[in-house]
């Protein structure tokens, strides 16, 4: 018996330091609770560790179904929001699996037919033409895999440490300022060979009117899921081989520039 006790101690002490080593999941929670860990120890040991937490409904009600107490519950969806704070942005799933960030990448330029400005009336638009270096994103998806995540967060905190000069919350104050992906747009880029660039048309001009943004007949349908309250799915339409890009068509706060885009390609 005593014997027993002992391989039993040795045991439980080994799967805490694998776990030391290891990021905390809904899956560890259910595999210590299956081990015998009282509620007291697995709160301990999410309160002192990297803890990656699916917060969804489908996500609680396994971890229900598995018997987890209503205080880890509610601690999983508490952490679960404090972890999304740090990782606003747009990212997707790589061929392993992994979710990747998308960074924004800067206009290298931006052009206008000037040409067509000079006929008569100014009854021919002149496009606004805003372009991208590299004839392909460094963002890769497989043709296959076309479902992305939004994740926002408006916080007062955030914004604060933003200020402060978080370097990661100046490059995403898009998901700090926006709160949906509706207020966002996909667009396809033609892809320019001999120039080796990308670009899209971001305005009109005329005798008469200009206008900015992009033409809504060029924006490219998806469909959005909500996962928490600030995280979003978003699944567009099949898309085709090509280069693509979100763009942020929504209000642009004072002493921000809006001349990124997050792009990448569908092979």
């Amino acid at each position: 018996m005593k014997k027993t006790i002992l391989i039993m101690g040795l045991f439980l002490i080994s799967f805490c330091k694998t776990f030391a080593q290891e990021t905390i999941t809904n899956e560890t929670i259910v595999q210590m609770k299956e081990l015998g860990f009282e509620d007291s120890m697995i709160i301990d040991k999410i309160n002192s560790s990297n803890v990656k937490f699916d917060a969804s409904i489908s996500g609680l009600t396994t971890l229900k179904n598995a018997g987890i107490s209503t205080d880890i519950l509610s601690l999983v969806m508490q952490k679960s929001k404090h972890n999304t704070k740090s990782k606003t942005g747009i990212y997707y799933l790589t061929a392993n699996d992994e979710q990747k960030r998308i960074q924004p990448s800067v206009f290298s330029s931006a052009s206008t037919n000037a040409a067509a400005q000079k006929l008569v009336s100014g009854l021919i638009n002149a496009k606004k033409k805003a372009q991208l270096p590299k004839t392909q994103s460094n963002n890769v998806l497989n043709s296959g895999n076309q479902e992305f995540v939004f994740i926002f967060n408006t916080s007062d905190v955030d914004n604060m440490q933003s200020n402060q000069g978080n370097q990661a919350g100046f490059l995403n104050w898009w998901f700090r300022t926006a709160t949906s992906p509706n207020e966002f747009v996909l667009v396809k880029l033609t892809v320019k060979e001999r120039k080796n660039l990308r670009e899209v048309i971001t305005g009109k001009s005329s005798f008469l009117t200009s206008t900015s943004g992009i033409d809504p007949k060029y924006a490219l349908p998806f469909n959005i899921e909500e996962i928490e309250s600030n995280k979003f799915k978003v699944t567009p339409d099949t898309l085709e081989p090509g280069e693509y890009c979100f763009i942020y068509q929504g209000r642009v706060p004072e002493g921000r520039t809006n001349q990124s885009v997050f792009d990448f390609s569908i092979q």
